[in-house]
């Protein structure tokens, strides 16, 4: 978009250890992100930025921020939080460090003062929508396999097989000594077999070909969570139907029956009429304001409903 950018990884490792690590606690990574970002500082010291964008703030430490400050005074400091703040646990400390704090979580912006924006798609998802492959699959999932997701998964291919519909899972797990451990203490994954699940991620271009194929997806959100999910919002810009237990979209400026189907986590029930009622494309102008472009300009204060309100409800229509 015309913009000189300087981007670092918010975290020094994205391995799963160290992910887990830092989520379980912090203090058995602080040497190694202590050091990580010491070495970020170094390069930065000399620049004078007017943005600085921070995603989640999961590692980031807080003399980082208030060195940042320190050395860009003028420059306006944001944070994106796309996973809910009770996932996020390392973050609450640092919110007071930001000028402003977006969640794409309503209940979370409600409770600690955050401004609310929802995802985005990228242009990907737009050229998605133009495609037109022949489907195969009338439902797809591709994701990692957590909480209540693989009954409720379950649940829907049953119902899917009932009515002679096609279906494409590919249910992930990081390893198998994860499957065991979560067989053995958990209830999540009744019922279930080892080769249900794969231990590798799906290359990029096997989903995007599968998803081409795919008249509607699946969502199933975290049950600590009630933002909608980045495969919603991308879905949004493909053109695909969605079935998801997120009750929350029936609020959103795109939400119509015909495209979405909201199901009770505990009690799943796909209607039957949902997979034959035709799709009912969503108003362009209401599409552009989830692309990744309005995204960043928003985020940057860059675009005019920043100034005036953002994202009305279907019912009231108030400022969100």
């Amino acid at each position: 978009m015309g913009a000189q950018v300087d981007y670092f990884d918010e975290r020094p490792s994205n391995t799963f250890l160290s992910k887990a690590l830092l989520r379980l606690n912090r203090n058995f990574v602080t040497v190694q992100i202590n050091k990580y970002y010491e070495e970020i500082t170094s390069k930065i010291k000399d620049k004078q930025y007017d943005y600085v964008f921070i995603c989640q703030a999961e590692a980031t430490p807080k003399s980082f921020l208030q060195d940042v400050r320190q050395m860009n005074p003028d420059a306006r400091l944001m944070l994106m939080l796309w996973d809910s703040v009770a996932n996020k646990v390392n973050t609450l400390e640092k919110l007071d460090l930001f000028d402003e704090v977006f969640s794409f979580d309503k209940k979370d912006c409600d409770q600690f003062g955050l401004t609310f924006r929802p995802l985005f798609f990228d242009k990907e998802y737009e050229e998605l929508a133009k495609d037109e492959t022949e489907l195969v699959y009338d439902l797809f999932f591709v994701g990692t396999v957590h909480s209540d997701r693989y009954l409720i998964l379950n649940e829907v291919r049953k119902q899917f097989a009932t009515n002679n519909l096609n279906v494409f899972y590919y249910l992930y797990i990081p390893s198998k000594i994860m499957y065991y451990q979560r067989k053995l203490f958990t209830n999540e994954l009744k019922g279930s077999q080892i080769s249900d699940f794969s231990y590798e991620g799906l290359p990029s271009e096997q989903l995007t070909a599968k998803l081409k194929q795919s008249k509607a997806v699946v969502d199933i959100q975290h049950p600590k969570q009630t933002g909608l999910t980045m495969r919603t919002i991308e879905m949004l810009g493909a053109n695909k139907k969605i079935i998801t237990t997120n009750t929350d979209i029936q609020n959103y400026d795109f939400y119509h029956p015909n495209n979405i189907c909201v199901v009770d986590r505990n009690h799943v029930v796909v209607p039957s009429e949902f997979m034959t009622t035709p799709f009912v494309p969503v108003d362009e102008k209401i599409k552009e304001r989830y692309t990744i472009n309005y995204f960043v300009l928003d985020v940057l204060g860059l675009t005019e409903e920043k100034q005036h309100g953002f994202y009305l409800e279907r019912s009231g229509g108030g400022k969100q």
